[in-house]
């Protein structure tokens, strides 16, 4: 049974970076180390002895430039993180003066670094010259562990919103509000483009309502016209025609009777 120094420890890591484990064995007379990523051995250490030096073996050689021990410790760094090195990580120490290893376990977790935010605009209802509709904050990419957060600034003052979701409501003549979302993750931070209140809702005046019911029926009479036009045409048309060929009729039909 192998001896814990204490619960899992977790560690967070930049995609690109690096991250150290420390080891922080009390075992005096060192014989060994192993360091184990999930359940496949990655490093392999033979302390150095006064006539030896230390032999230090990298078990899959993808990871040989990856792997640094610094300042001759035993401290595992990993370098050039990679999003599939995420996982547990085990160092157990051996020593011929305990029966089993001393062990340590750090839990890592590779995060990106976010990008900008993107906003987008629920149902606007504009209703008695009022702007009332959402605004919701979300990643395209590199989503994990984001938390979301908005800032209003403007009348009188800065408020603060937790959540994804911002649902605004804003009158026509009021002090101009500014919206801007940051997302966050363990790693890094972001935020969006400042969003004005007027541009979202620019037809929240009494009158931008009653348009925007209007303004169909509007695009509606024109194409009404043309159809009652060409209706007129053609029966006309076949109505000339009628009285042609009545008169045609009839100056057959005169010389007979005479």
């Amino acid at each position: 049974v192998s001896t814990a120094s204490g619960t899992l420890m977790k560690k967070v890591g930049a995609l690109g970076g690096s991250v150290t484990f420390p080891v922080e064995s009390t075992v005096k007379q060192v014989d060994s180390i192993v360091w184990i990523f999930n359940a496949t051995t990655l490093v392999t250490i033979q302390p150095a002895m006064p006539d030896k030096k230390a032999t230090i073996i990298v078990t899959q050689n993808r990871n040989k430039e990856r792997v640094v021990f610094p300042d001759d410790s035993y401290s595992l760094t990993l370098l050039k993180l990679k999003k599939n090195d995420s996982g547990i990580y085990r160092v157990e120490t051996y020593s011929s003066s305990s029966q089993s290893p001393f062990t340590q376990e750090y839990g890592l977790h590779v995060y990106e670094y976010l990008s900008k935010p993107k906003v987008t605009m629920g149902l606007q209802n504009n209703k008695n010259g009022t702007c009332i509709t959402n605004l919701t904050c979300s990643m395209e990419q590199g989503g994990e562990d984001v938390t979301y957060s908005w800032k209003t600034l403007g009348q009188g003052g800065n408020k603060s919103h937790n959540g994804s979701i911002l649902p605004i409501s804003w009158r026509l003549g009021e002090r101009d509000l500014t919206f801007i979302c940051t997302a966050r993750n363990p790693i890094s931070s972001n935020s969006s483009s400042p969003i004005l209140a007027w541009k979202l809702c620019k037809d929240a005046d009494d009158g931008g309502s009653y348009s925007s019911l209007v303004l169909p029926y509007l695009l509606l009479v024109p194409f009404l016209l043309c159809i009652l036009v060409l209706v007129l045409f053609f029966t006309m048309r076949e109505r000339r025609k009628g009285r042609a060929c009545m008169i045609f009729v009839l100056t057959l039909i005169h010389p007979l009777s005479s």
